[in-house]
């Protein structure tokens, strides 16, 4: 992490304030002052600063890639080499640049969902327009149509390679359920579902053909409420999002993120789980009329492939997820929640038995 005395020297160095004056057509400069660090990891730092531009102040983002890891490179390909095509749905980027092995992005302060309101599910209303929207601007023809810009970095969910990962998941997931069975504070959990998860997996690692012929788009892949965002949450309709942190962007089924942005909310929102089925029945309902708008149908039940993709994910990882954390001791709150619509949507779907 660097100091903001450190940061203005450097942007002092690499004509920054020109570079983003250039950017934003009017003359900027960074107030020093007003440099914060919001986060530091091996990973990437990223700091949030203000420009003075005339009489007026812009508050923006300064993001450090300390590396071009994998998933380094995907978020950086996104706002890179993706950022014409899906610039609707991301922040602006003001300017990138390269430096040794960093990457060094400017982008526009958006303010998270989390934090401006008391989240309710009919929130979920205002979001899955724009879910919705990325899903069909990045849907399969016309996903192909800009393939070139994805190709070599962009991971594809059917390719071999992310198939063989699958299979590496699920083999440590049976070396896990293998090891709780032993495990004082598991076997009890474990047990009643241990020679139906075994027989399940064998089958593994992809469990419905239907999911996999839904239809693919380009997903985010982390849609908690932390990476959304919206300059305005104030109105009763549907609000402009913008989506940031896109490591875990890929080429996938589109029900993919509405697992993550529903489901998994609900596993962790115990006070929500009495109207449970009624918040998922209706997120699918919008979702699956949204996608008509832009002339995108299911030929499978929509509550089915919402189930499916919660069930494929949930095998292929969050099981998998959940029994390391406990295993790490640093959670795994969502275990039981997963075994439960294993056995319940497994079974409805004829997978569990």
């Amino acid at each position: 992490m660097n100091t903001p005395q450190e940061l203005n020297a450097m942007f002092h160095k690499h004509g920054i304030e020109e570079k983003l004056s250039s950017s934003l057509g009017n003359k900027v400069t960074i107030q020093a002052s007003s440099i914060q660090n919001l986060k530091s990891t091996k990973r990437s730092s990223i700091y949030q600063l203000s420009l003075q531009k005339n009489t007026d102040t812009l508050p923006i983002i300064f993001k450090i890639y300390h590396s071009n890891k994998y998933k380094n490179e995907i978020e950086i390909n996104v706002y890179s080499q993706a950022y014409p095509f899906l610039k609707e749905f991301l922040p602006k980027i003001y300017l990138m640049e390269k430096h040794g092995d960093d990457t060094w992005v400017f982008m526009e302060f958006v303010r998270q969902i989390r934090g401006q309101l008391t989240f309710t599910p009919k929130h979920f209303d205002y979001i899955i327009p724009t879910l919705a929207k990325l899903h069909a601007h990045t849907h399969e023809e016309n996903f192909k149509k800009e393939k070139s810009i994805f190709q070599n970095w962009l991971p594809i969910y059917n390719s071999g390679k992310m198939k063989k990962d699958r299979e590496k998941f699920i083999s440590n997931t049976m070396t896990f359920l293998d090891d709780a069975t032993k495990d004082k504070q598991l076997r009890d959990i474990i047990k009643p579902h241990y020679k139906p998860l075994k027989n399940l997996y064998s089958n593994g690692p992809d469990f419905f053909p239907e999911l996999l012929t839904s239809g693919y788009s380009i997903t985010h892949g982390d849609l908690h409420m932390q990476n959304i965002c919206s300059k305005d949450v104030s109105k009763n309709e549907p609000w402009a999002i913008q989506f940031i942190d896109w490591e875990s962007a890929k080429y996938a089924p589109t029900w993919f993120d509405m697992i993550v942005l529903v489901e998994i909310l609900l596993g962790f929102r115990k006070d929500w789980q009495c109207n449970a089925e009624e918040i998922r029945t209706h997120a699918v309902d919008v979702y699956t009329n949204e996608m008509k708008k832009y002339g995108i149908k299911f030929k499978t039940k929509p509550i089915h492939l919402y189930k499916m993709a919660y069930l494929q994910r949930t095998l292929e990882k969050g099981l998998h997820t959940q029994l390391r954390r406990i295993f790490d001791n640093r959670g795994g709150e969502l275990l039981p929640y997963h075994l439960e619509k294993i056995s319940t949507w497994g079974s409805e779907l004829g997978i569990y038995k």
